[in-house]
């Protein structure tokens, strides 16, 4: 049952005009009453026990017998027009009421540390000391999911009372009947009608393969990410939404014949139901001809990698890259699975009470209250996307690591040159099988460009790799690589974007002047798509203008060698 949704009460919808069945429900003591003052609502603080981990708070009921009565003679604010029917709560039958409480508070508070019901949950400590007003989107998810739900529902109805106030067609006042759920221009001429607002909007998870497409608006916090999301228009169907959202807020065009409908969740905050799709967008692809790799070397004690063998260039398929509407968000990321599923529970939404700062170089996302984190977890628990000629039960190597078995850092040390070199693997069965095409990097010896011994102990360590899985071996492009930003002050904010910004700076290729190691460039295209598969927070950057290459030539204006 999704979060938010009135799962703990039958809504006996067929009721609310039946005044005489309302009433009689009114008067039963079992009756209890949800109150709100000023549109938030009453809660109170509960222990917290293992049963139910993360319950802190609990609806602040009171019984309606206890507080049916006038209040300092005035009329009564909680006579029976003014009540609003919920249901007939599951566990025991009690009818569900809510009503606006502001003009008999102190009267309601007596109640509520009255009730042996709350008394109960409150444990230790005065009952009046655990009653705060709190509000509904916020407190619900420290609260079990049913009581979330009742609240939800309350909050949502008693919201949309208060904005409905006057007809639409003549302005005259409206009267709120059935229950709570009808409102009715009171003028007799008029009589025109009024339900609960629903607002439907559709939230998607865009998916490339391996990778997830994920934004963030200007309000949210530095570091925190969510499915994309937009309100459905006038004449336009559900597919339609989610192809034009995603198309306005991330430039990215999904295939239409992918979208499809996972679940659905409420979200009357104030009146939106949110409905969860996936959709796939397809690939961009690079072929890395023989043209510009490095084919002199193989492991040593292999075969020689024939011509033959590598007819069919290697292809690696990446996502698009997002064009964002700033108006509508201010980032968009693709995020692969494995780099995600490593993220999943490490930080809290820090929109949350609790939450702290998203440390620059991870991401935090929504809580699990929220339809989009189930939409990540579930795609997530799925397998990669196996590769044509691949095995799904023998995982390749990765794609993007060090050298040595070091441990890849998120945030790799800043202003520290790096080694890299492209390869492709022809892999063995027992590692996966296909052919596979990886990055590999490591801190150079000196701290500045790399040097030809940098690059040879690089290619050692990768023909090394490759052996120790008996994989053949085809050293394709290197250069250089930097990391740049991420250090935030004493006095940053938050989401100060400048101060917490991360930089790749890939020098591609090599010349061999001036003591530069001579290495051929890789198609810069495919050095972004593996680098981002493993700092998808990183912005890269490929400076500079590339001079004519060896034999005197420039692919699209960009040379194969470039001069460090």
């Amino acid at each position: 049952m999704p979060f938010f949704a009135l799962s703990d009460a039958d809504r006996a919808s067929e009721l609310r005009a039946d005044t005489e069945a309302i009433l009689a429900a009114s008067r039963d003591r079992r009756a209890v009453l949800l109150p709100f003052v000023a549109g938030r609502a009453l809660v109170v603080a509960v222990d917290e026990d293992g049963s139910r981990p993360g319950v802190r708070f609990a609806p602040a009921e009171v019984r309606l017998r206890d507080v049916r009565r006038s209040a300092d003679g005035d009329e009564d604010p909680l006579a029976f027009e003014r009540l609003s029917f919920l249901g007939f709560r599951e566990e025991d039958g009690a009818p569900v009421f809510a009503a606006e409480v502001k003009r008999c508070e102190s009267l309601v508070r007596e109640a509520v540390a009255r009730n042996p019901a709350v008394i109960g949950r409150v444990g230790r400590g005065a009952v009046d000391e655990a009653i705060a007003t709190k509000d509904a989107k916020s407190v619900g998810p420290e609260m079990s999911r049913k009581d979330a739900g009742l609240l939800a529902a309350a909050a949502s109805l008693l919201r949309w009372q208060r904005n409905t106030r006057f007809c639409q067609k003549c302005g005259s006042p409206v009267k709120i009947v059935k229950s709570g759920h009808k409102a009715q221009c009171a003028n007799s001429d008029c009589r025109a009608p009024y339900y609960p607002t629903l607002m439907p909007a559709v939230l998607t998870l865009c998916t490339c393969g391996d990778y997830a497409l994920l934004g963030r608006n200007s309000k949210w916090p530095r570091g925190f990410y969510s499915c994309l999301a937009g309100f459905v228009d006038q004449s336009e169907s559900l597919e339609q939404a989610v192809a034009r959202e995603v198309l306005e807020e991330s430039g990215v065009v999904i295939d239409p014949s992918t979208v499809r409908y996972v679940t659905s969740q409420p979200w009357p905050f104030p009146c939106q139901l949110m409905v969860g799709f996936r959709a796939e967008v397809a690939p961009k692809r690079v072929t890395v001809s023989d043209a510009v790799c490095d084919t002199r070397r193989t492991r040593p004690g292999s075969r020689n990698t024939s011509n033959e063998e590598h007819a069919q260039s290697c292809e690696v398929s990446f996502p698009p890259t997002p064009t964002l509407d700033i108006a509508e968000l201010r980032d968009a990321r693709w995020f692969h699975r494995d780099w995600l599923r490593a993220q999943l529970g490490k930080h809290v939404d820090p929109r949350e009470g609790g939450g702290r700062e998203i440390p620059v170089g991870e991401i935090a996302l929504p809580g699990r209250h929220a339809l989009a984190r189930y939409l990540v977890e579930r795609w997530c628990d799925e397998p990669n996307v196996a590769k044509p000629g691949t095995s799904p039960d023998s995982p390749p190597p990765p794609s993007v690591a060090m050298t040595d078995d070091r441990e890849m850092p998120l945030v790799p040390t800043t202003n520290r040159s790096f080694a890299f070199r492209v390869v492709e693997m022809n892999l063995p069965t027992a590692a996966g099988g296909g052919r596979h095409t990886a990055l590999r990097f490591s801190p150079t010896g000196g701290g500045g460009a790399p040097t030809v011994n940098d690059h040879a102990r690089l290619d050692a360590a990768c023909e090394a790799e490759a052996g120790r899985i008996g994989a053949s071996l085809r050293l394709l492009g290197g250069g250089q690589m930097c990391f740049r930003g991420g250090e935030i002050s004493e006095s940053a904010e938050i989401d100060d974007e400048d101060e917490a910004s991360l930089l790749i700076v890939l020098r591609n290729g090599g010349g061999g002047d001036n003591g530069g190691a001579e290495v051929p460039r890789v198609d810069p295209e495919l050095v972004r798509a593996l680098v981002r598969r493993a700092y998808p927070m990183h912005d890269i950057l490929i400076p500079g203008a590339f001079e004519g290459g060896g034999d005197g030539t420039t692919e699209q204006g960009l040379a194969r060698r470039y001069q460090y």
